[in-house]
């Protein structure tokens, strides 16, 4: 009860948002990328979010041609690696030049991109945003990924550290604190809690709010345990 009434007191907290991530189709179990019980969350989630004075919600936004789709390269499959080793050797046949591909490994972390299924491909089904959460109470709805030839898992900076402006936008509220929910935990949900920290506002986050791809495996525990390093414990918020 002690944990739940944490998060009862930032929903009452001017200074507190809500980052709702990724709730899309096309990361629920039957998705084009399905992250397992990814749509477990909604009931729980169309709940806790009201009462939120700032309330965002990010949405993957891809065109059909992305540099992190597998279908963009004619030898790869989804869940393969791409790397910036591979990349220099001039032997990818894809979609994007090998000038673009270089380019863009090179900035992100670890140099090399899970390829991953096509999905959240602008104006599909599996694109739009879950119309079961309040949508109609979002103070920001964020589109992320819409560049084709750079992938964006945080809320606040894209993979090749070109910041969103969410940072900018959640001070000139005057937001301090930052509750960060959604999918999936061990990337997008992940990467967004802890590049908040870095931009200094005070992060609530537990897997309880989250469910995780696990690829590659361990990816989930890894996850949780990074989620003890963001000001709280990873099981501060029970539902």
């Amino acid at each position: 009860m002690e944990a739940l009434s944490n998060l009862e007191v930032w929903k009452r907290d001017p200074q507190a948002a809500a980052i709702v991530v990724d709730m899309q189709p096309d990361f629920y179990p039957t998705g084009a990328l399905p992250v397992p019980g990814g749509d477990e969350l909604i009931p729980r989630l169309r709940e806790v979010l009201l009462g939120f004075s700032t309330l965002v919600f990010t949405q993957d936004s891809h065109p059909k041609k992305h540099i992190s789709f597998a279908s963009a390269y004619s030898e790869k499959k989804p869940f393969d690696f791409l790397t910036l080793i591979e990349a220099k050797s001039g032997s990818l046949k894809s979609q994007f030049s090998q000038r673009e591909i270089e380019e863009y490994l090179a900035k992100i972390p670890g140099q090399k991109q899970v390829l991953w299924p096509d999905h959240c491909v602008r104006q599909t089904s599996g694109w739009e945003l879950d119309a079961r959460l309040p949508l109609d109470q979002a103070h920001l709805i964020l589109r992320k990924g819409t560049k084709p030839n750079v992938d964006s898992y945080s809320a606040f900076f894209e993979n090749d550290g070109t910041p969103t402006g969410l940072s900018g936008y959640l001070k000139s509220r005057g937001v301090t604190k930052v509750f960060v929910c959604g999918l999936a935990g061990d990337y997008c949900v992940l990467w967004s809690a802890q590049d908040a920290k870095r931009e200094g506002f005070q992060v609530l986050i537990s897997e309880e709010w989250t469910r995780f791809v696990d690829f590659p495996s361990g990816s989930k525990d890894l996850a949780i345990s990074e989620f003890k390093k963001l000001n709280l414990p990873a099981n501060v918020v029970h539902a």
